[in-house]
């Protein structure tokens, strides 16, 4: 389920089948380029497709976009991830961080956080046939990712 205010009753009467948070983190530079927003729209499209395919068992937690100085601290940004994923996991069995970021993705592995890294947004425009194709592939690899979560435990 989608984080929107107006579901919140229907999402606390559904609470105990919905059991995995997908939490997308969308990794930026500083520069506010089309490159920037393609990452974000991109993270974003295929989060959505896989948590409509799983909806009644997965909630989509809101973006968080880290945006990288040349000067920054990444460990801050893992450690924020981390902390917002421990207590996250008091309410879900299962919490995937989805992430557009391959230093992101190791670094939380090590951490023990369960990682999904995205591949990298298509070339075509956000708004086309293959556009859409391919987010829903992508998105399918979440979801078999999700499944195979769920079949171990």
């Amino acid at each position: 389920m989608r984080w929107k205010a107006e579901d919140m009753e229907q999402i606390i009467a559904m609470q105990e089948y919905v059991d995995t948070l997908l939490y997308p983190v969308c990794v930026s530079g500083e520069e506010w380029d089309e490159s920037w927003i393609k990452n974000q729209f991109w993270l974003e499209r295929v989060c959505g497709y896989a948590e409509r395919q799983l909806t009644g068992r997965l909630f989509l937690f809101q973006p968080l976009c880290i945006a990288l100085t040349k000067e920054a601290d990444e460990e801050i940004s893992y450690m924020f991830i981390q902390q917002n994923i421990q207590a996250l996991s008091r309410r879900f069995t299962h919490c995937i961080v989805v992430t557009n970021d391959n230093t992101v993705s190791i670094e939380l592995t090590k951490k023990g956080i369960e990682t999904y890294l995205v591949s990298d947004p298509p070339e075509e425009k956000a708004d086309t046939k293959a556009f859409l194709e391919k987010a829903l592939s992508e998105s399918n690899r979440i979801v078999k990712r999700c499944i195979a979560l769920w079949q171990n435990n």
